[in-house]
């Protein structure tokens, strides 16, 4: 066979390998434009916080809103990785209220909220930063506004040893609502009368 009739003929092999893999490509970015991800959103918008293999878990109870008892809390189990660094335990326990009950209680926040950050100060204070949509898409009313901030203020403070106030923002500012009602310009410390008894019966 001629050598040049040979390398038309591999130049027409190559160019069609190109081509199937041009048309697969131009396939699967078709199906990615048409079929948005199925992921879940996840709970932060900054990065996870990191732990080793080795970091223990421990059992929290994180509190979410009573469906049974209006403007109450009860409080679900769930775990965290132990750490020494306070921000990291409360990073968790607020992707885990974001994240919604698992026993059928009302959102502590709307789902589409993340946290932005979170940090503690030297003199106990947790600075809880979240996004917008915590207000935006609140449900609002009163007693549903007031089991929202203590939904997170009662979790972090009887959970998280060296916590004991907290200070939400919104969007790295001071707010003065989160939906309406109650002042966001100061701290709240624990308010243990809004927690449900576990035995059922309202205090």
């Amino acid at each position: 066979m001629p050598r040049h009739i040979r390398f038309g003929m591999i130049f027409l092999l190559l160019l069609s390998i190109l081509g199937i893999s041009y048309y697969y490509n131009l396939q699967r970015r078709i199906r990615e434009l048409v079929e948005p991800s199925r992921e879940p959103p996840q709970p932060y918008l900054a990065a996870k916080p990191v732990f080793a293999e080795s970091a223990p878990l421990r059992k929290v109870k994180v509190f979410y809103p009573s469906s049974r008892w209006d403007g109450l809390l009860e409080p679900e189990e769930r775990e965290i990785h132990s750490s020494d660094q306070p921000a990291l335990e409360a990073k968790q326990i607020v992707a885990e209220l974001i994240s919604g009950s698992g026993s059928k209680r009302l959102p502590a926040l709307p789902p589409e909220t993340k946290l932005r950050e979170l940090f503690v100060t030297h003199q106990g204070m947790a600075i809880v930063d979240i996004t917008k949509e915590a207000s935006d898409t609140h449900p609002g009313g009163l007693t549903q506004e007031l089991a929202s901030i203590y939904a997170v203020v009662n979790s972090l403070t009887q959970n998280v040893e060296g916590i004991s106030q907290v200070q939400i923002l919104i969007e790295g500012a001071e707010t003065e609502t989160l939906a309406g009602h109650i002042d966001l310009t100061k701290p709240f410390r624990e308010d243990l009368s809004m927690i449900a008894m576990t035995g059922g019966i309202p205090p």
